[in-house]
């Protein structure tokens, strides 16, 4: 039997489209899991006429995880900053997975929090350093989403283990 995996996807609504592509690929490596059945959250999800703050802090509270996608727009977020990583940031917060979704200044950007937490980037040999997923191309993006599949059911692994 699948656990259920509820994810909380958190992102800079400047980078909705980038965003909307790399979650296309996550989910499609996602979907066919043996272990775990997962449900995305994001902001798209709040109905018309719904209060968006409290839906916000509703799908957080119930989320298992949260897939926090960095980008410069994301680290100066002041409602992602005051409201959203706190959550996953302070100690006895919820599990974190954050995800270099375009290139920051791991020394010269504030990462709110997240500067003690590996963040995922795809590594190969013959790139110079590791790549957000902004800066992959092709099949790049798509060893990007299983790279990160299979780190993100590793660390569901020890999580559920808990």
């Amino acid at each position: 039997m699948k656990k259920n995996i509820t994810v909380f996807v958190s992102y800079a609504r400047a980078n909705r489209d980038l965003a909307t592509r790399f979650l296309k690929k996550f989910k499609e490596q996602a979907a066919p899991s043996k272990q775990y059945h997962y449900t995305f959250w994001r902001d798209s999800d709040i109905l018309v006429g719904e209060k968006w703050h409290e839906e916000i802090q509703h799908a957080l509270g119930e989320c298992d995880v949260g897939l926090v996608l960095i980008s410069p727009a994301l680290l100066g977020s002041q409602y992602i900053q005051d409201h959203e990583l706190p959550k996953f940031v302070k100690s006895g917060g919820r599990s974190v997975i954050p995800v270099m979704l375009q290139p920051i200044d791991l020394e010269r950007h504030d990462l709110k929090g997240l500067l003690q937490t590996q963040i995922f980037r795809l590594d190969r040999p013959r790139f110079a350093s590791p790549k957000a997923y902004g800066e992959c191309s092709g099949s790049h993006r798509d060893q990007f989403a299983l790279e990160l599949f299979r780190q993100v059911e590793a660390r569901l692994d020890k999580i559920v283990a808990k």
